[in-house]
């Protein structure tokens, strides 16, 4: 082998040694800045843990207190007691407000009824052979009513005389 060759080498051999150093040395960055942002990483998610769990006692205190504040309100009004009684009262104003409307639907219906029966009854004394001989009678009757009338007058009148 030729000095030249042996050179050439040794060249070569330290520029590879070089672009192997210069790998080795992004590597090494890339693995540290893998590790900082895995740090990051780990904090945000134990962050974030811990928000959660205040926020979950806050909103369980928050709670409570709502209840607490509502079963004050509810015994200062005494609503809880009162509220079988609420209800029976509703019940029985809706009962009452549909037992008038029934009550008025009925009334409606008998007054169509009592219309149509009437309308019937002013049409049956022109038609029917009852009612005509009973006009008839009637006629008859108030003639000698007048007549008697006549004749008690002339009996009053020669009472007078």
């Amino acid at each position: 082998m030729s000095l030249n060759t042996l050179i050439e080498q040794i060249l070569l051999s330290e520029q590879q040694l070089n672009e192997q150093t210069e790998r080795i040395k992004e590597l090494s960055q890339m693995r540290l800045q893998y590790n900082v942002m895995k740090k990051c990483h780990d904090q945000m998610l134990k962050l974030t843990e811990e928000l959660l769990a205040k926020i979950k006692r806050q909103f369980k205190v928050e709670e409570e207190s709502f209840w607490q504040e509502i079963t004050v309100f509810n015994s200062d009004f005494s609503l809880r007691g009162n509220r079988d009684t609420v209800v029976e009262s509703q019940t029985q104003t809706e009962i009452l407000d549909l037992d008038r409307e029934v009550e008025s639907l009925y009334k409606k219906a008998v007054t169509e009824s009592l219309k149509v029966e009437r309308m019937f009854v002013r049409r049956k004394p022109l038609t029917d052979s009852t009612c005509l001989l009973r006009k008839e009678l009637d006629m008859y009757k108030s003639g000698e009513l007048e007549l008697r009338r006549d004749l008690l007058n002339s009996e009053m009148q020669f009472l007078k005389s």
